[in-house]
């Protein structure tokens, strides 16, 4: 039997208010000015990954992640949250912008009446992403800078891993002075002021896998065969993403590696993808991207649609072997992606017998031999050593 399962999107929700003031001293009722504010009250929930990707993860999860040691697993909270107010023409063409910060109690931005706006709201607490946008403001992209990093892939153009991201673009707000549609509310000297209420939700814009490598047969003669990682490579990701449609690009194709593997947990029991339960190490890493390109990865679990990647997706991981050398191995994840477009779980098993004597090599002896050697000494002396 197939069961469906109902995603519930993680949200962080914004209450925002449209605050219409009185002008001048006396009360005039009904009566706007042509003037008002926005008055933006932010109030943060959990970003759940249970909420993103189902309870089943952390059934498929078995890497002993250590909050305390690691840092947390999911998303954080972020600190604070950026306003772009867009005032558009009478062709509802965006024709300027103005930018307001808030913390997570809140702001104002100041509106005029009888005027049409568009509004991206975004958290402003990231540090890696570049945001870009052209002269009509038709789009406002989000990336990361390139880097010299090594991947352990395919020749993809290397970047940085994004920051989390989370976001909300609304459109075609029309600022009435209709007193009909606000709320009235009166301030403490007794004057009345109307306030418009508007619910929106930030949703993410990054999305983090979580890759698990378990090796089998890890241990010979010599001991471990494979003792650590240098990094995790995933390419075939989107570039980056436009805050507007929330679709990643389709164009720019990365590869992004995280070097900050988890160490290695030995002699585990584990359950492998099939089911079987054997016993094995295990490493992991926690990478964070902007996704699957050319797509709305919220989109795609509210439908529960498999995606379609434009190229194949590879993980590459540097495997540090016991004689000090690196060791890469690839393998093609996009069937297991394409079915995971918000993030999720991806696993990799490794068969370190598979892996030649020869690559793996012995263990570096422990310190260190003086080997001398003496020629042409003359004034040779034989005697005899009594013990």
């Amino acid at each position: 039997m197939t069961h469906l399962r109902r995603h519930i999107l993680p949200l962080i929700t914004l209450m925002i208010s449209l605050v219409m003031v009185l002008s001048g001293c006396e009360r005039k009722d009904l009566y706007l000015a042509q003037r008002g504010t926005i008055d933006v009250n932010v109030s943060v929930y959990d970003i759940d990954l249970d909420l993103l990707w189902g309870l089943e993860w952390k059934t498929q999860w078995q890497y002993l992640w250590d909050e305390s040691l690691y840092g947390p697993i999911g998303y954080n909270e972020p600190t604070g949250v950026r306003a772009n107010v867009y005032t558009l023409n009478e062709d509802l063409k965006r024709v300027r912008y103005t930018t307001r910060n808030f913390s997570n109690d809140g702001g104002r931005v100041s509106l005029t009446t009888r005027k049409t706006y568009d509004m991206a709201f975004y958290n402003n607490d990231t540090e890696y992403i570049l945001f870009s946008t052209d002269e009509s403001n038709a789009y406002y992209h989000a990336t990361t800078r390139s880097n010299a990093r090594a991947a352990y892939t395919r020749a993809y153009a290397h970047y940085n891993q994004p920051d989390q991201l989370f976001g909300t673009f609304l459109q075609d707000l029309y600022v009435t002075d209709d007193p009909d549609a606000y709320t009235i509310h009166y301030d403490a000297n007794g004057y009345p002021y109307y306030l418009y209420n508007i619910t929106a939700s930030l949703t993410p814009y990054t999305f983090i896998y979580l890759c698990q490598v378990m090796l089998l047969n890890n241990n010979d003669e010599e001991g471990k065969r494979i003792i650590g990682c240098n990094g995790i490579s995933a390419d075939g990701l989107a570039g980056g993403v436009d805050l507007f449609t929330r679709v990643t690009d389709s164009l720019n194709l990365v590869a992004i590696t995280q070097e900050d593997v988890k160490p290695i947990q030995a002699n585990r029991p584990l359950r492998l993808p099939d089911g079987t339960q054997t016993e094995g190490d295990i490493f992991a890493a926690r990478i964070m991207t902007w996704g699957i390109p050319g797509i709305d990865p919220l989109e795609k679990i509210m439908a529960r649609t498999v995606v379609q990647p434009q190229d194949s997706i590879e993980v590459g991981i540097g495997l540090t072997l016991r004689n000090g050398n690196v060791y890469s191995i690839q393998r093609n994840i996009t069937e297991l992606i394409k079915r995971k477009p918000a993030g999720g779980i991806i696993t990799i098993v490794i068969d370190t017998a598979e892996i030649p004597d020869s690559i793996i090599g012995e263990k570096p002896k422990p310190g260190g031999g003086f080997d001398a050697s003496v020629d042409n000494w003359e004034n040779e002396i034989e005697a005899d050593i009594i013990i």
